[in-house]
């Protein structure tokens, strides 16, 4: 894995930016943005620019990054993750946190409306009520829901809305992680194992999309229950922020 994940970041949303249309004179041979035009909108050097994205400067000022942050139009999720890739990280290696945190766990036993589950911020699932249980028993793959997206040959026919699902999930698990990837070697394995095993997986992580989605919505063609929909919302805790509950509301029919 590359350690020049502030120059990987500006360049992938170089590139996914929208330019201002260019005289019909003039073909624009690449998508996004250039990197002079990038330079411009936040008023530093051309030359400055270029040596963020290659990874020759990596210390950028807090007034650089948002004058960037607004170059690029960055959405608040994405600024924020911009500003973390500069701040120095802890030297010492975050914890496992694989053991369910107590509460999470009491609000998942007595939720009674839907499927939920607690995972971690690799989306390892930790634990499970039994209505989740039922959810994913057509599934090869379910210890892992970003494994179980895009290596589960099931997961195309059983969950309908693929593309949307796996775009939301990636854009998340992205935001969730952030650039702790440097210090933590079993989520650098994990993130490397799934770009190589999926090509899917490794252009949506490269593209650094970190959306918010104001709707959130599962569909799914379960073989026993039929078409189903849900509406679900991840929750955590203060003492647990690498974790989340993940609940949905109890299914409705549509078929």
């Amino acid at each position: 894995m590359s350690a020049n994940r502030l120059g990987e970041f500006l360049r992938a949303r170089r590139v996914a930016a929208k330019p201002a249309p260019d005289p019909p004179q003039q073909r624009r041979r690449t998508p996004g943005l250039r990197r002079e035009e990038v330079a411009a909108r936040a008023a530093i050097s051309a030359d400055y620019y270029t040596r963020l994205e290659q990874g020759r400067e990596r210390h950028p000022s807090a007034r650089v990054l948002d004058a960037l942050a607004t170059a690029l139009e960055l959405s608040t999720a994405e600024a924020a993750y911009l500003h973390g890739l500069v701040t120095p990280l802890p030297t010492t290696q975050p914890a496992a946190d694989d053991v369910p945190n107590e509460f999470l766990l009491l609000v998942m036993r007595s939720w009674t409306l839907g499927p939920a589950y607690i995972v971690n911020h690799r989306s390892d699932v930790l634990a499970a009520n039994v209505a989740a249980h039922q959810l994913f028993e057509h599934f090869e793959i379910s210890d892992n829901i970003l494994r179980m997206l895009f290596l589960d040959p099931a997961a195309r026919r059983l969950w309908a809305d693929w593309d949307v699902l796996t775009r939301h999930l990636v854009s998340g698990i992205r935001r969730m992680i952030g650039p702790t990837t440097d210090i933590d070697p079993a989520t650098t394995l994990f993130i490397a194992d799934v770009s190589r095993r999926s090509p899917e997986f490794a252009a949506l992580w490269n593209s650094h999309e970190m959306g918010v989605y104001d709707r959130k919505e599962k569909k799914f063609h379960h073989e026993d229950l039929g078409e189903i929909e849900l509406d679900f919302e991840l929750l955590t805790t203060i003492d647990s922020q690498a974790q989340y509950l993940v609940l949905h509301r109890t299914p409705r029919r549509t078929g």
